[in-house]
């Protein structure tokens, strides 16, 4: 008798998380009010966004924990105001300029992805890197917390060589996949373990922004899926559906 193959079940597709919006009313410039919040999450829902971080930026030197966290903790409430059934569910998040003794500032843990368990969303400043700021990270990590790098895709390639040699996880902006020519580079690059999210960075309300978004996931294909999954498992997401 001739067997039948089974057919095998396909794996469920990852959700789609957004790891990097600026999506809180008044808490910083990506953002001017309700009615934008409310532009954002429709397009998010358009794009088929399942969760987002919402970041707000936090600059060490003009701002202290305390100050910062009033300004999300608003930003928070009124874009829960705009929220209807069928938005994204909303993580809050900061994006913290890293700087030399950023490890010692106190309230530090406060500022890591509410439910992550420590993760901290961390922008290089664009004069460049040095060995102490490097070590400023790992001090970061002794403390318990769990530095991500911000759109790694900005900064110049010994920045992502280190990255990559020391293992810290980072996360690529979908901008990157933009210029059609550099798409090759980038989805090589994706294939590395640490890089472990995508963000649209979004400021404002375009359209354009999402479109990058679904563009560079249909790039990646099954690297893109895995992506998601290693994002979904970073902020304790794995069993959301």
């Amino acid at each position: 008798m001739r067997r039948r193959l089974r057919t095998p079940r396909a794996l469920p597709t990852p959700m789609r998380i957004d790891f990097h919006a600026h999506i809180l009313p008044h808490a910083d410039h990506g953002c001017d009010g309700v009615p934008t919040a409310r532009r954002q999450l429709d397009l998010m829902r358009a794009a088929g966004i399942g969760a987002a971080v919402a970041v707000a930026h936090f600059y060490p030197h003009r701002h202290t924990a305390a100050d910062f966290l009033r300004r999300r903790d608003n930003g928070m409430n009124l874009l829960h105001s705009a929220l209807r059934e069928g938005d994204p569910r909303i993580l809050a998040g900061a994006e913290v300029l890293l700087c030399a003794g950023l490890e010692h500032m106190e309230g530090l843990e406060r500022l890591s992805i509410a439910g992550s368990g420590g993760v901290l969303l961390l922008e290089l400043p664009y004069q460049g890197m040095t060995e102490e700021l490097w070590e400023t990270i790992g001090e970061i990590e002794a403390r318990g917390l769990r530095p991500v790098l911000a759109h790694l895709d900005r900064y110049d390639a010994a920045v992502r060589r280190r990255a990559a040699a020391s293992g810290l996880p980072v996360q690529i902006n979908a901008a990157a996949f933009q210029p059609l020519l550099r798409r090759p580079f980038w989805k090589h690059f994706c294939g590395a373990e640490n890089v472990c999210a995508l963000g649209s960075d979004l400021h404002g309300a375009e359209p354009a922004d999402y479109r990058r978004f679904s563009a560079a996931l249909q790039a990646l294909g099954a690297d893109g899926e895995r992506m998601m999954s290693k994002t979904a498992a970073l902020l304790g997401l794995e069993d959301m559906k």
